[in-house]
């Protein structure tokens, strides 16, 4: 797998075309070895952005508790420091588009909202209409870096939900403590989460991309496959 460059080492790598599919996958160094991984399909990659889709019911990896329970049973630290295991699932959320930005400490996710569809039309033509990505997400997480299937980050826990008229607000705050009280991140680390947090918060109000960009509204290809994992993907337990 490649490791991180600046932006301009990463002018000159090679790109994804629009409709390939590729594996979005985050790493816990606190649970080497499982993964929590998402076929998605490309949408553009240039040396500025990568976007990708995530189309609802997509198998995935994803961690669970050694016994297969959902990680939110655990409460406080064990949530993050429990032993896991290795889960599968199909994405039940709705579809994402997800921006990553070269050296970015963050992923900006935009989640389809069935739910402002056009209500003027008649029915038939409402349920016809096109859904917008009107929930905006900033995922905390590491610069992301490229290997030949895909790409690869680690989640950092603290999360911002936007809206779309711009106002915010941090989430899982509790859980980043959590994580700190675990062991997973030093005080160090904490205090550099939460400068990318306020960077984030600066390009919120500023508006700056990928947030004005046409992303809220995308639609995928109507002939774009569903991405599935790798065939050698192997899981514990099989929640799908």
């Amino acid at each position: 797998m490649s490791g991180a460059g600046s932006r301009d080492a990463r002018a000159d790598e090679p790109r994804w075309s629009r409709g390939d599919q590729i594996l979005w996958t985050y790493t816990n160094p606190a649970h080497p070895g499982l993964y929590d991984q998402r076929p998605v399909t490309v949408i553009a990659d240039d040396e500025n952005h990568l976007a990708v889709w995530l189309e609802s019911g997509t198998r995935m990896l994803h961690h669970v508790l050694a016994d297969g329970s959902g990680i939110r049973t655990a409460d406080g630290p064990a949530r993050f420091g429990a032993p896991r295991a290795q889960g599968l699932k199909r994405w039940q959320g709705p579809g994402i588009v997800a921006v990553f930005q070269p050296g970015a400490d963050y992923s900006v996710w935009f989640f389809e909202n069935r739910e402002g569809r056009t209500t003027e039309a008649a029915p038939s033509e409402a349920a016809a209409a096109p859904a917008r990505h009107d929930s905006f997400y900033v995922n905390l997480e590491e610069p992301f870096t490229r290997f030949d299937r895909g790409i690869l980050t680690s989640d950092h826990v603290l999360d911002i939900v936007v809206d779309s008229d711009g106002t915010y607000r941090l989430k899982d705050e509790d859980e980043l403590e959590f994580a700190r009280e675990a062991g997973m991140f030093s005080d160090e680390k904490i205090a550099r989460i939460r400068a990318a947090a306020n960077s984030a918060i600066d390009d919120i109000r500023a508006w700056a991309f990928p947030f004005d960009s046409d992303y809220p509204d995308f639609q995928p290809d109507p002939d774009w496959p569903m991405p599935d994992l790798p065939a050698e993907a192997t899981w514990d337990f099989d929640a799908s």
